[in-house]
């Protein structure tokens, strides 16, 4: 039989990584570096753990009638 799999956004991952190095003392600075590295390494910690890197699918799907897209492009 097998597992059900195991899914978590790594943007959460950061999150939490950064709200626990604040509880411990620390304090840490996402001026330090660049998002997508950030993204990256806890997408890999998070495979590397058998848990595969997702965002939630309402984050990638366009839920506002492409308003967002006509704003950015064509400023209406």
């Amino acid at each position: 039989m097998s597992e059900k799999s195991q899914s978590y956004d790594p943007r959460y991952l950061v999150e939490d990584v950064m709200t626990l190095l604040t509880e411990r003392g620390l304090r840490p600075n996402r001026e330090g570096g660049s998002a997508v590295e950030r993204h990256t390494a806890a997408s890999m910690l998070l495979r590397n753990l058998g848990i595969t890197p997702a965002a939630a699918p309402e984050d990638w799907l366009d839920l506002d009638g492409q308003l967002g897209y006509n704003r950015l492009v064509h400023g209406d």
